[in-house]
């Protein structure tokens, strides 16, 4: 499987699952980032049925419209710049 260096910031991870995170990495031998990105490939790779590639090209370009839909109106024009302080509320 192909990787790409992509930056995630998790905020207000309440206290209780950080330590439990911060064990269970110890408990692998990994860090809490390492353990972190594990748990997310490991839920979505073998998650629900209903998360599953799409079939056909057209399945495709379908979805993507309508992700596309969701944030056109809003964020059409913007840098991701812009659209990250907008979703974080610092505009």
């Amino acid at each position: 499987m192909r990787t790409v260096s992509t930056t995630l910031t998790i905020r207000n991870l309440a206290e209780p699952i950080k330590q439990r995170l911060r064990m269970r990495a110890a408990s692998h031998g990994r860090s809490m980032e390492a353990e972190a990105r594990e748990i997310l490939a490991t839920s979505l790779m073998n998650g629900p049925e209903g998360i599953r590639p799409p079939s056909t090209p057209e399945e495709l370009r379908e979805r993507l419209r309508a992700v596309t839909g969701i944030w056109k109106d809003r964020y059409e024009g913007k840098t991701t710049g812009e659209w990250m302080k907008e979703l974080r509320g610092n505009e």
